[in-house]
C-alpha cells in the first residue's frame, strides 16, 4: 500500500463498529522438531559479539524532577553493580507519538507555542533535561498506552489529512512495501449497518487497499475474540484516489 491521506471519515456507519483499511494476518508456521549441533571450533566461527559491549540493561523514560533523583552516584552504583554492564537510558517516545529534542531551547513553529518544534543546534549550558513533543500529524489511530486520544483522522474538513506513516515505505526501508501494509481502524463505539463507504484520498493515495469489518467486540485490546472480513467489494486493486467508493 502506498502513503495514503486519508482525508475525511465514511459516510456511512461500519458494523460491529470498527472498520480497518488494509488489515493483514500473520499466520504461524509449525515445523516438525528439529535436531541441532554446535560446532564450537574456534576457526569455524563465522561471527563474534562482546557479552560486556552487547548485553545490558535499559531505564524506561521518567519523568520530570525524577532524573536528578534517579542518576546520582549511589543509584548508578547499584544499578552497574547487578553485573549487566552497559546501562542505557530511552526516551520512548515513539510510543507517545512524540519528537525527541535533545535541547529544551529552541522555537514553536507557532508562537503561541504549539506546532512542530525545532531544536536550537548550540547547546549554551549543561544539558540535564530534554524533552519530547506530541506530534501535531500522527500517524495514529490512537495512541496507546498514552492519555493524548485518538489522532485526528477525520474532522469534517477535507482542507485538512491524515497521512500514514512514509517511514514505512521501500524508499526507507529497502523492502517491499507488501511487507509493511499500513493501515487505518475507524471505531465508532457500538455495532452500525453499512451501505456506502466513501474515502476522500489526498496525494499520494493508495492504489490497492481493503476495507474490513470486525467481528468481535474489540479488535485492539482482545485481537482473538474475533477476526477481519473483508466487505463484498472492498477488495481494490486500481484505486485512482479523488473521491473513492
Amino acid at each position: 500500500m502506498e502513503r495514503s491521506r486519508p482525508r475525511t471519515a465514511p459516510t456511512a456507519g461500519i458494523l460491529a463498529g470498527i472498520l480497518c483499511l488494509l488489515s493483514t494476518l500473520a499466520v504461524p508456521v509449525l515445523t516438525p522438531g528439529q535436531t541441532v549441533k554446535i560446532d564450537a571450533t574456534q576457526d569455524h566461527a563465522v561471527n563474534s559479539f562482546s557479552p560486556p559491549r552487547a548485553l545490558g540493561a535499559g531505564v524506561d523514560r521518567l519523568r520530570k524532577g525524577v532524573t536528578d533523583k534517579l542518576f546520582v552516584e549511589p543509584v548508578l552504583k547499584e544499578s552497574l553493580s547487578s553485573g549487566w554492564g552497559t546501562v542505557s537510558y530511552r526516551q520512548n517516545t515513539e510510543l507517545h507519538v512524540e519528537a525527541w529534542h535533545w535541547n529544551p531551547r529552541g522555537a514553536w513553529s507557532d508562537p503561541a507555542g504549539q506546532g512542530y518544534f525545532t531544536g536550537d543546534a548550540t547547546p549554551t549550558e549543561i544539558i540535564r533535561h530534554s524533552f519530547a513533543y506530541p506530534l501535531p500529524h500522527r500517524g495514529f489511530t490512537r495512541n496507546q498506552g498514552t492519555e493524548r486520544g485518538f489522532s485526528r483522522l477525520t474532522d469534517g474538513d477535507e482542507a485538512t489529512y491524515w497521512k500514514s506513516n512514509p517511514y514505512l515505505t521501500q524508499a526507507f526501508t529497502g523492502e517491499s512495501d507488501s511487507l509493511h501494509p499500513q493501515w487505518v481502524v475507524l471505531d465508532l463505539e457500538e455495532k452500525k449497518e453499512i451501505n456506502a463507504l466513501r474515502i476522500a484520498w489526498a496525494e499520494p493515495f493508495a492504489k490497492a487497499y481493503q476495507a474490513q469489518y470486525w467481528t468481535g467486540a474489540d479488535a485492539m485490546n482482545k485481537p482473538a475474540d474475533g477476526a477481519w472480513v473483508t466487505f463484498a467489494g472492498g477488495t481494490v486493486a486500481g484505486g485512482s484516489g479523488g473521491g473513492s467508493r
